[in-house]
This record gives structure tokens, C-alpha cells and sequence, in this order.
């Protein structure tokens, strides 16, 4: 029972740091969260909850959508992750506040694969 109560703790306490995040589903297995600066902008991700959570890191998936295309979605999967290897509490925390960073200052997010497509044009020109 603890152990629930804890990941509830865990994720009460980040929604109160990052309100700009929406957690429509929250069970102590997993929770479905949005964080959108615009609605171009707008990535959806599920974290799940391990046996074992915290020891076992949590794990954390990207929907693939219109503004995540597969490249982005595995960047950003990648990344998450590792945060979340990292932190030996405090997870949700750590992820949550990784992704608003990457996708407030990084303008390029709404044409994600286009700049992809840019980047390999370019490099192939060079070849």
C-alpha cells in the first residue's frame, strides 16, 4: 500500500510544480500526461510505474503523432529515459521538468521533420 501511496505523493506533488501539465489518467501503474506550449506544440507521453518503483526506473513513452514524428518520438523516449535512470527519487519530477525545458526552448519542435528533412538535403548536397 505504501508503495501507491508514494507514486500518488510523488505525482500530486510534480502537478503542483508543473500546472501546465495535464494528467487526465493517474493509477499507480501508470499515468497519461500533457504538456502543450502551443497547439502546435502538444506532446502526449504515458510513464509507466515498474514493480519496484523507484529502484526500477519508470518508463516513459512518447505518442508518435503530427508533432512527433518517429525521429522525435526516439529522441526524446532516449532522453526521458535516461532522466529517469538517473534520479533515484523524485522521477516524474525529473522527466516532467526535462521536457517542458526541451520543448519551451526549442522552437523547432512544430516542424520537427521538416528540419530532418533539411538536415539531410543539406547533407546530401555535401556529398
Amino acid at each position: 500500500m505504501s508503495h501507491h501511496k508514494s507514486i500518488q505523493e510523488e505525482v500530486a506533488e510534480a502537478k503542483s510544480m508543473f500546472p501546465a501539465v495535464n494528467v487526465p489518467t493517474s493509477t499507480p501503474s501508470f499515468l497519461i500526461a500533457t504538456y502543450q506550449r502551443t497547439p502546435y506544440t502538444k506532446i502526449k507521453m504515458t510513464l509507466t510505474f515498474p514493480d519496484g518503483y523507484p529502484t526500477h526506473p519508470l518508463i516513459v513513452n512518447i505518442d508518435q503523432d503530427a508533432v512527433v514524428p518517429p525521429g522525435l518520438k526516439k529522441k526524446l523516449e532516449k532522453e526521458l529515459n535516461t532522466v529517469a535512470m538517473e534520479q533515484p527519487t523524485q522521477q516524474v519530477r525529473a522527466v516532467w521538468e526535462r521536457l517542458i525545458s526541451f520543448v519551451d526552448t526549442n522552437l523547432f519542435v512544430p516542424c520537427w521533420k521538416e528540419l530532418r528533412q533539411c538536415v539531410e538535403m543539406v547533407q546530401k548536397s555535401d556529398a
